[in-house]
């Protein structure tokens, strides 16, 4: 086969020869640069920024973790009042949008949480707890916007 196409190519003018080698040195430049670099460099790009996101999310989990390992502070404050006034309202100093709180006693509160980012409204239950309030009851569902609705029944200690 390599016979028939060297003596194809020995056949040919010499302008046809030039015209024959530039195209195939221009399809080799073609097939390397789309067949080769290009997805060569894609992969290095794409590992690259998943290795940024790994880092990133480490750093945030080993600062999680070292906050969760801290005993809660001695002199922590607790809060004074209705609990539903109280969640009501730091809730919404957090930025997230409350539907409803219903207050089931004194110390028991149900409430409806429209949307919220995931960050706001587990942070925001963290420091909540640290004041003297415990969720018995979450159920959290994801929005469409990238958010959580959210139910829980909240109570004082």
């Amino acid at each position: 086969m390599i016979d028939n196409a060297r003596s194809w190519f020995t056949g040919l003018s010499q302008r046809e020869r030039i015209m024959v080698t530039v195209a195939a040195l221009l399809l080799a430049g073609l097939v390397g640069y789309y067949g080769i670099v290009r997805p060569v460099a894609g992969a290095m790009t794409g590992a690259e920024q998943r290795y940024v996101d790994a880092v990133e999310r480490q750093a945030r989990i080993e600062t999680k973790v070292t906050a969760l390992r801290q005993p809660a502070a001695a002199g922590a404050t607790r809060f004074g009042g209705a609990i539903d006034a109280f969640v009501g309202q730091s809730a919404g100093e957090t930025g997230i949008a409350v539907a409803s709180v219903t207050p089931q006693s004194d110390k028991r509160v149900n409430m409806v949480i429209e949307s919220a980012k995931p960050t706001a409204l587990f942070g925001w239950l963290a420091r909540i707890e640290q004041q003297g309030i415990a969720v018995e009851s979450l159920s959290v569902n994801p929005t469409a916007s990238g958010t959580l609705s959210a139910t829980l029944t909240l109570r004082s200690n």
